[in-house]
């Protein structure tokens, strides 16, 4: 569901074990003179929250059209005069003066997942006054080998399962080579070891989302390992809230990192996990067991043929194709000179192939103009 439709935003902007952290922790810094920030505000439920405690002004900054509603709520609630609505990322808005607290939730499913912590680093760097507030201030992440046979059966054993006559196993690697989201699936999870702390980052100083980490685990509980179960936690003022498997559901969701096929593990024995993934890029995962060990990488999740790997590679020698010419002589031409009807019959004329009939083409200088001018 994208973060456009109000429908999508539901699950964060109603959240009501985060928003009530959320909320105790902006009760001890807001002040009648604080200046505050909502980075990728949404519906703005948190900088609604700081105007709600007296805050003397609420920047609300959200790329997506959404920003509309937002700034209907905060009028509705009396806060229109406090609350500034301003539609853009953080990085192409200007924020007219220096604020005293950034709040925000750029922290995704496994912290780093969305990267969106950089724009987070940049408003830091950028608005906060010295001595001014994050929250959150930091995030820890955690993982732990677990067992679930249910999930595993239900995400990748399946695969194996005949179909309507059908076999569909050689689906299966590509499953197994992918991070499984779960909101409640986790919840019965048998941890097999003590969680282990992966990576913990300070949102004060931290640069830099690069994740390569290599840890160990001791089983203490004997049964057959399906993967590892992975989760954070964020510090809110002087709260701590996890989106660990056995916790209250948040909107976020805890991560399965599956091994294929399991392993049984016995009391005592070491399991090394091996988990790296750079800014915007896949993650792997390397799993040490005493007497086997296995690699995945979300990399091989997706089906890729040849001419995609090809393209992939760091020699490859683009060349535009028909469509690739049509979007570059549209956004090249997006002067302010042209309307998208006179865009639109130019590139019909130039590319005949590519519209059977003038709508077609309208629509596609539309989309074009909607997301890049």
């Amino acid at each position: 569901m994208s973060y456009s439709f109000v429908r999508g935003q539901q699950t964060m902007a109603l959240d009501e074990r985060r928003n009530l952290a959320y909320l105790e922790a902006l009760k001890k810094v807001i002040t009648p003179d604080s200046v505050v920030l909502d980075l990728g505000a949404g519906l703005g439920i948190h900088g609604l929250l700081a105007a709600q405690l007296g805050a003397k002004r609420v920047y609300l900054v959200e790329p997506e059209d959404i920003i509309t509603v937002a700034d209907a709520i905060a009028k509705k609630n009396g806060f229109g005069d406090r609350v500034k609505c301003l539609h853009g990322k953080i990085e192409e808005v200007e924020i007219p003066e220096p604020v005293d607290v950034i709040v925000s939730v750029f922290t995704g499913n496994f912290l780093i997942e969305e990267d969106l912590l950089p724009s987070l680093f940049y408003a830091r760097d950028r608005y906060l006054k010295p001595g001014g507030v994050l929250i959150p201030e930091a995030g820890i992440m955690q993982a732990v080998p677990v067992s679930v046979p249910n999930l595993y059966e239900d995400e990748i054993g399946v695969w194996s399962t005949p179909h309507l006559n059908l076999d569909p196993s050689p689906a299966r690697s590509y499953v197994s080579q992918s991070i499984h989201y779960c909101r409640g699936e986790l919840a019965n999870a048998q941890y097999l070891a003590e969680p282990t702390k992966l990576m913990a980052l300070d949102f004060y100083t931290a640069t830099s989302t690069h994740c390569n980490v290599d840890v160990k685990a001791t089983i203490s509980e004997a049964g057959t390992c399906h993967g590892w179960a992975g989760w954070f936690n964020m510090l809110l003022g002087d709260t701590w809230l996890s989106t660990a498997p056995h916790e209250p559901l948040l909107h976020w969701s805890a991560a399965f990192l599956p091994i294929d096929p399991p392993v049984d593990v016995e009391i005592g024995e070491d399991v090394s996990l091996k988990l790296q993934r750079p800014p915007h890029g896949d993650w792997t995962w390397h799993v040490k067991f005493n007497q086997t060990q296995q690699q995945k990488s979300t990399l091989f999740g997706v089906p890729m043929t040849l001419k995609t790997i090809r393209k992939a590679a760091h020699d490859y020698q683009p060349h535009l194709s028909d469509r690739g010419k049509a979007i570059l002589y549209v956004l090249s031409h997006s002067d302010g000179t042209q309307s998208v009807e006179s865009l639109s019959q130019q590139i019909r004329n130039e590319h005949p192939a590519l519209f059977s009939n003038s709508q077609q083409a309208l629509n596609f200088v539309q989309n074009l103009t909607h997301c890049f001018a």
